[in-house]
C-alpha cells in the first residue's frame, strides 16, 4: 500500500512539474497551461474550465513555465531561456546551464513559449474580401496572407497581398504586393535582416519589381503598449514594365522605421513606413507605407482593414507617382 501510495505522489508530482503554474495576489494557484502574453493581459488555459483566463499580468506574484520562452524586457532586451519565480515579484531565466539571470516579474513586457516541435513554432492567417455592384458589373477580389516563424535566434515573416479587379468598359486592375523577411538576432537590441520584396501593379504599368535588400536594425522603444524598431541597408531593384525599353536595374539605400501597438484589448495596430533613395542614379525616391488595423474574434477569427501606399517620384507613366489600395476583409488565423 505505501508503495502504491509513493507512485501515484511522484506521478502527480512529475504532472505537476510539466504543467504551467501561476500564483495570484490572492494567493490563487492555477496549474494549466499559457497560451499567450501579448503584454498586460496573460491567458492561461486549464483542464478544468471551458474558457480561458484571462489575467492581468500585475495580478500574477509567481509564475513557472515549462517550456523555453522568447523573453521581451523593459529597456528593449531581449533573453530565451526557462522562467521561474525563486520569490514572490522575482524571476529567473536560465538561457543555458551556465548562465542564470535574475530580473523584477515586472520587467517581463511580454513573452512567447518556444515549443520543442518546431512545427507548433509556424504561424500564420488569411482573409478574403470579395465586392460586386451591378453598375458596370464590377466584380473586386482581394486575398491577403501571413506565414511566419519564431525561433531561438532567428525570425522570419512573409505576407503576401492579392487583388483582382474587373469592370465593363475599365481596363482590368490587378496587384501583387509580397515581401518575405529574415531576422537574426546578435544581441539585445540589434539583429540582421535579409529581404525580398515583390510588386506588380497596372497603375504604374509595372509588371514585376524584385528588390532583395541587406540591412541592419536595432528595437528603439519597448513599452507594455507599444514597440518601435528602426533599419537600414542597401536594396537592389530589378524592374520590368508594359513598356520593355523601360526596364531598368538599379542600387537603392533605405530607412525602415515599423511601429507595433498592442495591449488593447483585441485590437492590434502594425504600421511601417519605408523610404529608399536610389545611389546609382541620383534624383529618384521610392517610398511604400503600410498600415494594419485588425480585430480579434472568438476561435482565432478577426477582421481587418489594411491601406498601403507606394510613391515613386520617377514613375514609368508620367503622372501615375501614386499607387495606394484600401481594403477590408474577415480572416483566421492558426498558431496565434
Amino acid at each position: 500500500m505505501k508503495r502504491i501510495t509513493f507512485f501515484f505522489l511522484l506521478f502527480s508530482l512529475v504532472t505537476f512539474s510539466q504543467k504551467d503554474t501561476l500564483r495570484l495576489k490572492n494567493n490563487d494557484l492555477l496549474v494549466g497551461r499559457v497560451e499567450s502574453y501579448d503584454v498586460g493581459v496573460l491567458v492561461f488555459s486549464t483542464s478544468y474550465s471551458d474558457k480561458d483566463f484571462q489575467i492581468e499580468f500585475d495580478k500574477i506574484t509567481e509564475i513557472y513555465i515549462h517550456k523555453k520562452c522568447i523573453v521581451t524586457l523593459t529597456k528593449s532586451r531581449r533573453r530565451f531561456g526557462l522562467v521561474k519565480t525563486v520569490k514572490p515579484g522575482i524571476v529567473t531565466i536560465q538561457t543555458n546551464k551556465d548562465l542564470v539571470e535574475t530580473f523584477k516579474l515586472s520587467e517581463i513586457v511580454a513573452f512567447q513559449e518556444v515549443s520543442e516541435d518546431r512545427r507548433k513554432r509556424f504561424s500564420g492567417s488569411i482573409d478574403l474580401g470579395y465586392d460586386f455592384t451591378k453598375a458596370q458589373n464590377k466584380r473586386q477580389t482581394s486575398v491577403n496572407g501571413t506565414f511566419a516563424y519564431v525561433g531561438e535566434l532567428w525570425v522570419t515573416n512573409s505576407s503576401i497581398n492579392l487583388l483582382d479587379s474587373k469592370q465593363d468598359s475599365v481596363a482590368d486592375i490587378k496587384r501583387t504586393d509580397a515581401k518575405a523577411d529574415l531576422r537574426r538576432l546578435i544581441s539585445k537590441t540589434w539583429y540582421l535582416i535579409g529581404e525580398l520584396t515583390f510588386l506588380s501593379n497596372t497603375e504604374q504599368a509595372l509588371n514585376g519589381r524584385f528588390t532583395p535588400n541587406i540591412g541592419a536594425g536595432k528595437l528603439l522603444v519597448s513599452t507594455p503598449k507599444l514597440y518601435l524598431g528602426l533599419s537600414t541597408g542597401i536594396a537592389f531593384n530589378f524592374e520590368t514594365y508594359v513598356d520593355p525599353t523601360l526596364d531598368k536595374q538599379s542600387t537603392e539605400t533605405f530607412l525602415n522605421a515599423s511601429l507595433n501597438m498592442y495591449n488593447f484589448k483585441d485590437i492590434s495596430l502594425v504600421t511601417d513606413l519605408k523610404i529608399s533613395p536610389t545611389i546609382s542614379t541620383l534624383g529618384r525616391i521610392r517610398t511604400d507605407y503600410n498600415l494594419t488595423l485588425k480585430y480579434d474574434l472568438p476561435y482565432d477569427f478577426y477582421i481587418k482593414t489594411a491601406f498601403t501606399l507606394n510613391y515613386d517620384n520617377e514613375p514609368a507613366i508620367e503622372g501615375n507617382q501614386y499607387d495606394y489600395i484600401f481594403s477590408s476583409g474577415f480572416g483566421w488565423e492558426f498558431n496565434k
